[in-house]
């Protein structure tokens, strides 16, 4: 696995006349989650999600390169939070593109956009920015995470996890709840406010539909509180478990998709 930002041009050469590169592309967001976790939950859990799945794409013969995160997306549902940003959607789908463009100018024509943000006019976005790279095949690319096909994020993100659940309503576990705060409290513990999750009541008596259809926004669903399930309930083992899950499971979808790298043994 390489780091895009962290390698030199001749390694890219390389990349791209060895023929068996595949580029994530993590995606995320500034925006709110609650109290108790920073702004930037869904890049930081993006870069997590491929830095695992790029190890289930290495033993299937691609070499991984990570491109550098982008952090800004739209977030207009948390955007009355302090802190939270937001771009317009052909903005972002805009920027996407010239990414790929950019890769497939040095060779590294395979790309997936990995998303940790849910929201439906983002999600639409990078949808778009895939369809126009694809539309004048100026690259292979891929949707994975959340993205606006409820089966594809089933496979990447829901599989195997639900079981995993402390929470005593883990169908209203949502934004900032026990999947969020498990995660950052093993990926990256530094960034979460431990004080603060004490003192979080469960959120359980929210407008799911609003919350799902992003009817609303999370300011007025959550009374202001900016998440909704059970904080509480999350743990760092079930985080570990979670990144190791979703891991395997987004490697997954991409190999159902494209097969083992060209030349690589069955």
């Amino acid at each position: 696995m390489l780091h895009l930002a962290k390698i030199p041009f001749p390694e890219v050469e390389r990349l791209a006349r060895a023929g068996k590169s595949v580029v994530i592309l993590p995606v995320g967001v500034v925006e709110e989650h609650g109290a108790h976790l920073p702004l930037g939950l869904d890049s930081f859990a993006a870069e997590v999600y491929a830095k695992t799945a790029a190890q289930h794409l290495e033993e299937a013969c691609y070499e991984v390169v990570i491109a550098p995160t982008v952090s800004y997306g739209v977030a207009r549902a948390a955007i009355d939070f302090p802190g939270t940003l937001s771009l317009e959607p052909e903005t972002l789908k805009s920027m996407v593109v010239d990414i790929g463009r950019s890769l497939a100018r040095h060779g590294l024509n395979r790309l997936v956009i990995l998303n940790g943000h849910r929201d439906l006019s983002h999600m639409k976005a990078l949808e778009g920015a895939r369809d126009m790279l694809v539309e004048r095949k100026t690259a292979q690319v891929l949707c994975v995470g959340f993205t606006s096909d409820a089966v594809v994020t089933a496979a990447c993100y829901r599989e195997g996890v639900r079981e995993l659940s402390r929470s005593v309503r883990p169908d209203r576990e949502g934004h900032g709840g026990e999947w969020e705060t498990s995660l950052a409290l093993h990926a990256f513990p530094e960034s979460v406010n431990k004080e603060v999750i004490d003192r979080l009541d469960p959120n359980f008596d929210y407008d799911v539909e609003a919350f799902r259809n992003e009817t609303r926004d999370y300011g007025s669903l959550s009374g202001g509180r900016g998440y909704f399930g059970s904080p509480q309930s999350g743990s760092a083992e079930t985080g570990r478990k979670i990144v190791a899950i979703r891991g395997r499971n987004i490697a997954g979808v991409i190999l159902q998709a494209w097969g083992r790298a060209k030349g690589a043994g069955n």
